[in-house]
């Protein structure tokens, strides 16, 4: 009796030393997860600047803590640290992500990034690889797994069988603590939510507009933290709103002002008319998306500021069409990637990834066109041939999908364009990322998709992007690009001392010419004056750069002499009933060719508003008539309102007398008063306001990421900041509102289309 007992006793005292010593293990392995996320999610915040830890902090540790329980409950040791470990791995990677994005656009890592993850990375150079911050970032996650396998080897040294030894009680205690840790996540996103309201006037400020918004990306992760951030996100995607929030967004569109050309003027009680509305009705048009197009692309190789150096040296198409009557938008705005841009002008805004939907691919219903206020489904559902084209491949980003949905009739793109014969132009060679066909020769194959043959019985929208000037502007980038090859002795040499070769490229005829300065064009010359000393590298890549815009002002040539000699059967030319949108979708970051030519410095320029001020060039048939008069000695139309491609569908409507409800368009027109203003000293300005997808939002004269930091272009202003904040407000709740809309596919709800 008394042995049996003493081994019972043994056996117990065995068996609980064994379970302490597992719990114990296990829980050292679950302190190192804990700890190594933290000291990342240290690093993250320094390398983003935004200080010492998220505000929500118990928020993002209880996240923290309800995925290391998870894996804490893997009854292996080895399992448990490989996932620790790959854990830290993904945290390291979206630390690193998230600060190149940041450091290339503003921008932070979101879900529905993924579609584009593909053409995102054969758009990578070594110009946007950060090798000190890689790899201080690969040491410390060296360091991080070297602990955590000497911690394993230490755990493992007494080879107990964690799984053999996995108690119902260890289960009661993992359990525990899970509902602990979503306790905590639970308390702080209702205590948040019940502090504001949609309704609210604060909302946009609030914390759980943060929480529940993509809007503001960087706002967001300084609050809630590495891990309470994307947790907010993957909520965000799965959860659903509730009927009160899908009813007020439908209010909020039934309520939209209807615009007819006409404001109402507060002081005087009276109504007015623009004076543009309907003047270019029934018009033909053409939108032209310049890829990376700065105004010094038109220049004479001196960067001064937006028309004082126009040249039509190399680029005499497009200087053609400024001086053939053009409204110059002088303050045209962009801080986007190009997706996003080409966006704004097609529907009027981004459509922000917040369905399950974005991550797969399909993010429009093919059934019905739940986005039928886009510029080409408004225009087809009037009788217009509506044809996007795009130069590069219709399947990068995913627009051979999407985009029939937008309301275009035709969706072409380089990999689908055939000759007379009927048989694909180019082969899977062509297609390789780099190897961009000339501009003029696209053009050329996809005339009759840009001027349709029927355009007598039917008006036409054709949206074409080109791809040729789009970066990197290195040798190794550009052997294969059409425009660099046809080009690249044009730009130096001039037309004068070249001639077309067996391939249709332009060669310098005479050798004995080459590295002869008698012979360089003006832009060369100046180029070379001004940046051979100071930045040697930039001259070679302007040239490359330069090839891409020459590439792209012949392809514009081949369109405007197609327009100008058309003719209906009344005798009029298709170019003299066809309204021309040239615009730029972002300004030159690719080796941070902007800001070394406009500031002459090598640095990104994501929050300057001078490196993102590009080209807008508008041609309209009804504005050269009004404005003959009133040219003077410039054969071009200034105006100098600070404006975006929010702001194009909203102008053309207006050119075209379609009436439309403002709700659905984030922009306004360039012809529409605004309802803030502010005064700067001298005048009263229009307060407009330019929110970013990839971070931040602008006018003219302050940026905030957050709506409660600004910085100023000039002095600090009250009434500017009052102005701006009113602003912000109704630019957030449109395209707030315009998120919930296409999420849950209520246009069709929508009285008042």
């Amino acid at each position: 009796m008394y042995i049996s007992q003493y081994l019972d006793i043994k056996h117990i005292k065995n068996y609980n030393y064994i379970m302490g010593k597992t719990v114990l293990n296990k829980l050292l392995l679950l302190i190192y997860l804990v700890i190594s996320a933290l000291i990342l999610e240290a690093v993250t915040f320094y390398l983003l600047d935004f200080g010492g830890m998220p505000k929500y902090f118990w928020y993002d540790f209880a996240i923290i803590f309800f995925i290391a329980l998870l894996i804490y409950a893997i009854p292996n040791y080895t399992a448990q640290f490989v996932l620790s470990a790959i854990l830290l791995a993904v945290q390291t990677i979206l630390i690193y992500t998230n600060y190149s994005l940041t450091m290339i656009y503003g921008d932070l890592f979101s879900f529905d990034m993924f579609n584009l993850m593909g053409e995102a990375v054969n758009a990578v150079t070594t110009n946007f690889i950060y090798f000190s911050v890689l790899c201080t970032l690969v040491t410390l996650y060296t360091v991080l797994v070297i602990l955590g396998t000497l911690l394993l080897k230490y755990v493992k040294r007494d080879k107990i069988d964690a799984k053999q030894h996995y108690s119902s009680l260890m289960v009661i205690l993992l359990v525990v603590l899970q509902v602990f840790s979503l306790a905590i996540v639970a308390y702080d996103r209702d205590r948040i939510n019940k502090a504001s309201s949609i309704n609210d006037v604060d909302y946009y400020t609030s914390d759980a507009f943060l929480m529940n918004s993509t809007l503001l990306k960087k706002s967001s992760y300084e609050t809630f933290g590495t891990y309470g951030y994307y947790t907010n996100l993957v909520l965000s995607l799965i959860a659903e709103k509730d009927q009160d929030v899908i009813n007020a967004t439908i209010s909020y569109f039934n309520n939209g002002n209807i615009y007819d050309g006409t404001y109402y003027v507060e002081d005087t009680n009276e109504i007015k008319e623009n004076g543009v509305f309907g003047i270019d009705s029934g018009n033909n048009v053409i939108m032209i998306m310049m890829e990376s197009l700065e105004w010094f692309a038109f220049g004479d190789g001196n960067y001064d500021n937006t028309l004082s150096n126009l040249s039509n040296e190399l680029t005499p198409n497009i200087y053609s069409l400024i001086y053939d009557d053009s409204l110059i938008g002088t303050n045209f705005f962009a801080k986007s990637k190009t997706n996003i841009s080409e966006s704004y002008a097609i529907l009027g805004m981004y459509p922000i990834g917040e369905s399950l939907k974005d991550i797969v691919g399909n993010r429009y219903d093919s059934s019905k066109n739940t986005l039928g206020y886009s510029m080409p489904s408004i225009l087809r559902d009037m009788g217009y041939t509506t044809t996007y084209l795009h130069s590069n491949k219709i399947s990068f980003y995913n627009r051979g999908l999407t985009h029939g949905n937008l309301g275009f009739d035709n969706v072409i793109g380089k990999d689908s364009i055939r000759d007379d014969s009927g048989n694909l132009v180019y082969s899977k060679d062509d297609l390789k990322w780099n190897n961009w066909a000339a501009e003029e020769e696209i053009v050329t194959y996809a005339m009759d998709y840009i001027v349709p043959k029927d355009y007598e019985e039917n008006p036409f929208y054709t949206f074409y992007l080109n791809v040729s000037s789009h970066g990197a502007y290195t040798e190794d980038d550009n052997e294969k690009d059409g425009d660099a090859l046809r080009y690249y002795d044009y730009v130096i040499y001039g037309k004068d001392n070249c001639v077309l070769d067996e391939n249709n490229n332009w060669k310098l005829d005479d050798e004995s010419k080459r590295n002869n300065e008698e012979f360089y064009t003006e832009w060369y010359t100046n180029i070379l004056n001004n940046y051979e000393e100071s930045d040697p590298s930039l001259v070679q890549e302007l040239v490359y750069y330069q090839c891409g815009a020459v590439g792209l002002d012949a392809a514009i040539g081949k369109i405007i002499e197609k327009l100008q000699n058309t003719y209906y059967e009344n005798g009029e030319s298709l170019y003299d009933n066809t309204t021309i949108v040239l615009f730029s979708d972002h300004y030159s970051y690719y080796d941070n060719m902007s800001s070394r030519v406009k500031r002459g410095v090598n640095e990104s320029g994501v929050e300057d508003i001078e490196v993102n001020t590009i080209p807008f060039i508008l041609s309209s048939p009804g504005l050269r008539e009004i404005y003959e008069q009133e040219i003077g000695d410039n054969n071009y139309m200034i105006n100098d309102r600070f404006m975006s491609a929010y702001d194009i569908i909203p102008t053309l409507f207006d050119l075209m007398g379609i009436e439309f409800n403002e709700n659905f368009y984030v922009g306004r027109s360039l012809y529409s008063p605004v309802d803030y203003h502010y005064n700067d000293g001298v005048e009263d300005r229009a307060m407009i306001v330019y929110y970013s997808n990839t971070g931040g939002i602008f006018s003219e004269d302050i940026f905030t990421y957050d709506l409660a930091n600004f910085t100023y272009v000039g002095e600090e202003n009250e009434i500017l900041t009052a102005s701006f904040i009113s602003e912000s407000y109704n630019v957030l709740e449109k395209i707030n509102y315009l998120t919930i809309l296409n999420r849950y596919e209520l246009y069709n709800e929508i009285s008042n289309k």
